[in-house]
């Protein structure tokens, strides 16, 4: 891509959808050019509240729209494969917001078409783009505290939107599972390696699609790591890393700002790193692969998306099987 800046078209009025238009204008090397929506009246109102200056009702009239390099697919977790191979057909790289898809197969297919057009596409999972990450790889990866045994991932969503309408349909990609294994699976391989083995459990409150699961990975370095999501109940939420002479607690790890590095009760060093919109740090690399030719992440590689959801898939099965 011979030029400086990655121009965006986004397709829903979803509410994850301010964020990630200020973390494309905070990103310094991205720009939007149009929202689309099946309704106009949202599409206008949320691009006037955004000061996008296009908007439309249709979305093949952004993915012909010859400006735009990029299309941002934040839809129902369910017309994620659909719609971002429709983009890639149209000549677009693709960001996909988590899950990526909801099947393998699906998957395989969007990597194939996207290279064989010579495009990128990539899962949005910003955690390991964070900065405070970066100071926690580094502790792991030095052995100054020891190895890590063990991490516990907890997540809650109680009284959130995914308590509600397509989040609790199972064939919509709603769920406890899907609406966090990208965080859990990316984070769990990216700070203690390949995951080898997994298991997990779910319980079913009102709907089809379960309401609380706990998932335990092994990692290639002998390493447990247990996520814990629930929408009935308000958890701790964080990460909690456990060394052999530390710990590291992470508040909101899937948008962490701090870090915190204890030993015992003892509180031996805080990292902070304030920052109105985290979205930007994964913006700012997605659009560095683009501009420089790339096909995938090489931070989110495609197989271990499409991988990730192979786990899922194994782990739906079994709980369906009870």
């Amino acid at each position: 891509m011979n030029k400086t800046t990655v121009n965006y078209g986004i397709i829903s009025t979803a509410s994850i959808v301010p964020r990630f238009v200020n973390g494309i204008r905070e990103s310094g090397n991205g720009n939007i050019i149009a929202l689309s929506s099946r309704s106009l009246d949202k599409a206008k109102v949320l691009s006037e509240q955004l000061g996008i200056s296009e908007y439309y009702d249709d979305y093949h009239i952004l993915l012909n729209d010859e400006r735009i390099d990029c299309v941002y697919v934040p839809l129902v977790n369910s017309l994620h494969y659909p719609f971002a191979k429709e983009a890639l057909l149209h000549g677009k790289n693709v960001v996909m917001e988590k899950p990526f898809v909801l099947h393998k197969e699906e998957g395989i297919e969007l990597k194939q078409i996207a290279w064989e057009r010579n495009l990128f596409i990539t899962e949005a999972v910003k955690t390991p783009f964070l900065p405070v990450f970066k100071d926690v790889k580094r502790i792991i990866e030095s052995k100054e505290y020891g190895n890590v045994h063990m991490m516990l991932f907890r997540q809650s969503y109680v009284g959130s939107n995914y308590t509600q309408g397509w989040n609790t349909v199972r064939a919509c990609g709603g769920g406890a599972l899907y609406g966090n294994e990208a965080y859990f699976l990316t984070m769990a391989e990216y700070l203690c390696g390949r995951i080898t083995d997994y298991k997990g459990l779910a319980s079913y409150k009102d709907s089809d699609s379960e309401s609380q699961c706990t998932v335990s990975v092994l990692t290639e370095n002998n390493v447990l790591a247990i996520s814990t999501v629930s929408s009935e109940v308000l958890l701790n939420n964080g990460l909690f890393i456990y060394l052999d002479n530390a710990r590291i607690e992470i508040p909101d790890y899937w948008k962490a700002t701090k870090a915190y590095l204890y030993q015992g009760n003892e509180l031996i060093q805080e990292f902070n790193y304030p920052c109105k919109y985290e979205m930007q740090y994964e913006i700012r690399h997605f659009n560095e692969c683009m501009l420089n030719g790339l096909l995938e992440s090489p931070v989110i590689p495609l197989d271990d998306s499409i991988r990730h959801i192979e786990i899922c898939e194994d782990l739906y099965s079994e709980w369906t099987k009870k």
